[in-house]
């Protein structure tokens, strides 16, 4: 019973008014200026009244700007809005003097249509365009990216508050800065100039590192140097050494050794000695070894 009395409702009311399309608002403006809104279920127009379709759902639209910077640069910018329409009781007179309506009359649809993108570029554009110029443009191109979150602050609170104050029938879900960067000219121009640094930075640590090797071969070298004199040092003082160690009787003695194989033979006879060999201190040892000889 209760669910034929529903079908019976539904029957009725489908067969004396109009279902609200999906993803819209509904506002009748009843010619008294009354008006009525519908985000669901069914609305009736009769007569004279007006029926005005908002759009409601989130929608985005994009800016993209050539910012002159405080340098005199151009910085290249991707601004985004993102929001949807405010239908309610305060947003209501702004509605109907400030938002393009077009008369439609199609499907489910037959009125008056209110179209967000409509409204943006009339009346939203131009408020984030000339934010964000005068934002961005105070700063000098080297310093926007350290300050990107900070920029972005800016612009969304600016921006939220001149709509506020102008009280416009949208709400605004987010403002993105999607691209922050040098034009095309400008970029390929710093793209250069990164790669003659980095090429020079390159070439510095080529330098730095054939010097440093140059460093070290002649550390090398020195240290070469250093153990040949320490080599010949020692050597200078074995043969010191050895020259302290054959003393003037030593000499004498190898002396008479040598004369003394001289004098053996059969036809020596005579024999000439060097006067140290004949000294006191050995005339006797010779004398006694030339008389055995004999």
């Amino acid at each position: 019973m209760k669910s034929l009395l529903l079908v019976l409702i539904t029957i009725f009311l489908t067969s004396c008014g109009k279902v609200v399309p999906p993803g819209m608002t509904v506002m009748v403006v009843s010619t008294d200026g009354s008006t009525q809104i519908h985000t669901d279920g069914v609305y009736k127009a009769v007569g004279r009244d007006r029926a005005y379709f908002i759009d409601a759902r989130l929608a985005s639209f994009s800016e993209h700007l050539d910012i002159l910077c405080a340098d005199d640069v151009n910085m290249s910018v991707d601004i985004k809005w993102i929001g949807s329409f405010l239908v309610n009781k305060r947003t209501i007179p702004v509605i109907k003097t400030k938002v393009p309506a077009k008369k439609v009359d199609r499907d489910d649809i037959s009125g008056f249509e209110l179209s967000l993108k409509a409204f943006y570029k009339t009346a939203i554009a131009d408020i984030l365009r000339s934010t964000a110029r005068s934002i961005i443009s105070v700063y000098k191109t080297d310093n926007i990216r350290p300050n990107r979150a900070k920029i972005i602050l800016e612009i969304k609170s600016a921006v939220l508050s001149k709509l506020s104050k102008l009280n416009y029938p949208v709400q605004t879900s987010d403002i993105l800065i999607s691209n922050l960067d040098y034009d095309k000219v400008i970029t390929q121009q710093r793209q250069a100039i990164k790669k003659a640094e980095l090429d020079d930075k390159l070439k510095a640590a080529e330098a730095k590192a054939k010097i440093a090797q140059y460093r070290r071969d002649a550390e090398i070298e020195i240290e070469k140097g250093k153990a040949a004199i320490i080599r010949a040092k020692a050597k200078a003082k074995v043969n010191k050494i050895i020259s302290q160690s054959i003393t003037k009787n030593i000499l004498m003695i190898k002396q008479y050794e040598v004369m003394e194989a001289m004098a053996s033979g059969p036809n020596n006879e005579t024999i000439i000695m060097p006067y140290e060999a004949i000294s006191n201190s050995f005339n006797g040892v010779l004398t006694g070894k030339l008389s055995n000889k004999r």
